[in-house]
């Protein structure tokens, strides 16, 4: 029996795909040479895709952390906020790039969306381990 959409719970695995959907998109897009000029490559387009590609490893990384002392806990945290001013700095970039690459304001409305989408679910993965490790917490 499914369960109706509405009262689905979000799968702790879904952050990554958003993730990966993110840093596949920007990689294709950021590829197109007519939109991203390649003479702008080494100034822009590529802090672009280093922070997609940032976001998505740092994310893997703190979920392949396994906390099971106060360490553990710190260095899973550090990473993933570290993952959140990654997304931060993506969407500054990306300002940056609308400008220079005249870019269409649909654009980047929707590939700023994924970014929050993606800096939200990382927000509340933060505060779920917060709940779950508090144990771990000094």
């Amino acid at each position: 029996m499914s369960v109706p959409e509405g009262k689905r719970s979000q799968s702790h695995l879904e952050i990554f795909v958003k993730a990966k959907k993110l840093a596949h998109y920007t990689i294709q897009i950021c590829s197109n040479e007519k939109i991203f000029e390649p003479k702008y490559q080494n100034a822009i387009t590529n802090d672009i895709i280093k922070s997609a590609k940032d976001i998505y490893i740092k994310c893997w990384t703190a979920n392949s952390i396994r906390v099971a002392d106060n360490e553990t806990y710190k260095l899973r945290h550090r990473i993933q906020k570290e993952a959140h001013q990654e997304c931060n700095n993506m969407l500054a970039t990306i300002q940056i790039a609308g400008s220079v690459f005249h870019l269409k304001s649909k654009r980047i409305k929707y590939w700023g969306e994924m970014i929050l989408e993606v800096r939200n679910m990382i927000s509340k993965w933060g505060k779920s381990d917060n709940e779950r490790y508090e144990k771990f917490k000094n």
